[in-house]
């Protein structure tokens, strides 16, 4: 039941690792899709399982309440963190926590990336911020990532890694590279001494152009 969804989450966990974007069970993934019922329904990875190990029965269908409706591992223990974007951001439904070593450096200084890169303001949204650190797993962590994140694609995790979202796991996934190269770009030009940001004329014109096409300002909701 359910086998569509459960493989793109699938095929996008595998292909995290296989890029190295995350560590051995670290991350997760989940999709969230609805029945033909109206009812909203999350497929996520399950939690401490190998991704390469992985197959569609090992993934977890929960509500927006959290409640496991199929699967036979608990969900990932960031489930909290899943549900609650998806409670914020109604038109989401893809999220990807990830560890990727450039994104999870800048996390770890605690440095927001300004809006310095054309592609990064199009397709992020501008700048990345950093959620203030909590406990993962914490009601506490998906409340300050929710925040941080606002109507952006992508947020950094202090002293953890990153998330992307998107409106289908495509997206979600080219915005966790997008992130990392973001990041990466930005320690090699602090590196060099200057970071050059965007004029405000282009970041005006291109945050407009992603709010029309890539974004979901709607919802204010928080988990809790």
């Amino acid at each position: 039941m359910w086998d569509s969804e459960k493989k793109t989450v699938l095929q996008a966990a595998r292909l995290l690792a296989e890029k190295g974007l995350v560590v051995g069970t670290s991350g997760n993934v989940s999709l969230r899709f609805r029945e033909t019922s109206g009812r909203e329904l999350v497929v996520i990875t399950p939690t401490g399982r190998y991704y390469n190990t992985l197959g569609l029965d090992d993934l977890v269908v929960v509500d927006l309440d959290g409640e496991r409706i199929d699967g036979r591992h608990a969900p990932s223990e960031e489930k909290l963190l899943h549900i609650g974007i998806y409670k914020a951001r109604q038109k989401l439904n893809a999220v990807i926590h990830s560890h990727p070593v450039f994104s999870s450096a800048v996390a770890a200084a605690g440095l927001d990336i300004p809006p310095f890169l054309d592609d990064q303001v199009v397709y992020l949204g501008g700048e990345i911020k950093v959620a203030a650190y909590a406990l993962p797993g914490s009601l506490e962590l998906a409340k300050n990532a929710i925040s941080a994140l606002g109507p952006r694609n992508a947020v950094l995790l202090a002293n953890h890694g990153a998330l992307s979202v998107g409106k289908d796991m495509q997206e979600a996934f080219a915005i966790c590279e997008l992130m990392e190269k973001t990041a990466r770009t930005y320690i090699f030009a602090l590196s060099l001494g200057r970071v050059n940001p965007l004029p405000a004329e282009a970041i005006e014109m291109e945050t407009a152009f992603f709010q029309s096409h890539h974004g979901d300002a709607e919802g204010k909701q928080t988990p809790g």
